[in-house]
């Protein structure tokens, strides 16, 4: 029993950090439209969960970097994991899968793809979209660090730009900012 709640308290988790990056994506559209005109609508940005429509879309990318379906079996066996399947409207542009360490102190993103070689809505804006989603999920948890677990060579300059920083033992990481009480 103690361990059925455990993750049906994570899976609660898991839907409010994707709800709250929802919350966060309206704030900011709202902030740019009182910059000025903007052509993109962040209003129409999803997170959800990586389902089987997640995995269907998937299939039709062109030349996946990562094979997707493996996250399935990945999920099964780690209850505290944090999947995000990222769209626009109805096109899925983006996947992200993230698990905490034993400590909960350190979330690995495992792997972050967005949709290749394609123009989307959200080309370039995947991964600093994914990265708010963890961060929600990491302050609930009490996670301190987020890092790249095996980062792509080509993808380093652009979590560095996102804050992630190598730390002293070559960790790709980023710090978590504390929730304000």
């Amino acid at each position: 029993m103690p361990r059925e709640r455990t993750h049906l308290r994570y899976q609660l988790y898991r839907s409010r950090a994707r709800k709250l990056a929802g919350i966060s994506t309206a704030q900011l559209q709202h902030e740019l439209e009182l910059a000025g005109p903007t052509a993109l609508d962040l209003s129409r940005v999803r997170f959800e969960a990586i389902d089987t429509q997640a995995l269907d879309a998937c299939e039709l990318w062109d030349d996946p970097h990562f094979s997707w379906n493996e996250v399935v079996g990945w999920k099964a066996r780690e209850p505290l994991a944090l999947d995000i399947a990222i769209w626009f409207d109805e096109e899925l542009c983006g996947l992200c899968f993230a698990n905490p360490n034993n400590s909960r102190r350190r979330i690995r993103i495992v792997r972050l793809e967005g949709r290749p070689r394609e123009v989307h809505p959200l080309k370039n804006r995947i991964a600093p979209l994914a990265i708010l989603v963890i961060e929600q999920y990491a302050q609930m948890i009490g996670g301190r660090f987020i890092e790249v677990q095996e980062p792509l060579e080509g993808a380093i300059s652009i979590y560095q730009q996102l804050g992630f920083y190598f730390d002293a033992e070559d960790r790709l990481v980023k710090a978590v900012e504390s929730l304000v009480s």
